[in-house]
């Protein structure tokens, strides 16, 4: 169950333990994990590719790297991450296939709302049978707008070193709700992401599952329909918005996604912008104070 898993998580030493909500400690001090795509000398020095794989770790933020091989292109989870000894995927590389397994809709607004200082953002997976997806998401709909507002978040001690924020967006309980139909060819790799080690297969394809995603792209977990019910999401949701008791991202449950983007830059942009919002003026450094223009007469 969730909550053993989110105990033992919460058992961990406690002296590394903060102030900060979970989500946020994870946004602020937890960098994505990196995955591992292994392949042919070939396929790596074959353009249009090539330069992509050269500027791995430096340019666009993609957290991940390659590995020569010679037992065909493989893409692996993070070594750490229990399965990741499976391919996530493996075939034959082409710059649309690259495209598709590090890049997509769904991905980009994943990272948009986490930006914006989302607590977590769920996805439901649909099934195609509107029976059962209405219901879906009308429940994870209902239940988060509820926890909203009737959640709170831990006092933070300004005199606390351990519970300083980093730059970024403002401390808020926000949850946001993305919709995905299973069958969407766009978002094939994706989902697959999602669903963690061992891929889609682990969900039956006639019913939905619904994931939340939290930090810098970590996937808390994914569940299948017979475990959506409000405690289980309210359990969830206060896991995410507690203090986090542990510090050290792997003995914390979940598993991370692979997205192009580059959090450190992207999360100091956000607090240089609310830095000079606050100090009434735009990022450029330009005064946003109102100034009054005297319009005179022609006197002609």
């Amino acid at each position: 169950m969730l909550v053993v898993v989110l105990s033992l998580a919460m058992a961990a030493p406690a002296v590394l333990g903060c102030d900060v909500p979970v989500f946020r400690y994870a946004l602020d001090r937890w960098p994505a994990d990196v995955f591992r795509l292994e392949t042919s000398t070939a396929v790596l020095q074959a353009d249009p590719l090539a330069k992509e794989f050269r500027n791995l770790g430096s340019d666009g933020g993609l957290n991940l790297e390659t590995a020569v091989s010679t037992n065909g292109t493989k893409l692996f989870f993070p070594s750490h991450v229990r399965g990741a000894e499976v391919p996530e995927w493996q075939g034959q590389l082409t710059p649309e296939i690259y495209h598709a397994l590090t890049d997509s809709p769904v991905r980009r607004d994943v990272i948009k709302h986490l930006l914006n200082g989302d607590s977590a953002v769920w996805i439901l997976v649909e099934s195609g049978r509107p029976e059962l997806d209405e219901p879906a998401a009308k429940l994870l709909q209902d239940r988060l707008k509820f926890l909203e507002v009737a959640t709170g978040l831990p006092h933070l001690d300004p005199t606390d070193p351990d519970s300083q924020l980093g730059p970024g967006p403002d401390l808020k309980v926000q949850f946001s709700l993305l919709r995905v139909k299973r069958n969407n060819p766009q978002e094939k790799e994706f989902l697959s992401l999602l669903a963690g080690p061992g891929g889609l297969k682990r969900f039956p394809d006639n019913v939905p599952f619904f994931a939340a995603v939290f930090g810098r792209g970590r996937v808390l977990g994914a569940w299948g329909n017979e475990r959506l019910n409000e405690d289980f999401v309210r359990e969830t949701a206060q896991f995410l918005l507690g203090s986090c008791s542990c510090e050290v991202k792997s003995l914390n449950p979940g598993w991370d996604l692979l997205l192009r983007v580059d959090w450190d830059d992207e999360l100091l942009k956000i607090g240089r912008a609310r830095a000079a919002a606050a100090a009434g003026k735009s990022p450029d450094g330009q005064s946003l104070q109102p100034q009054t223009v005297i319009i005179r007469p022609d006197e002609n």
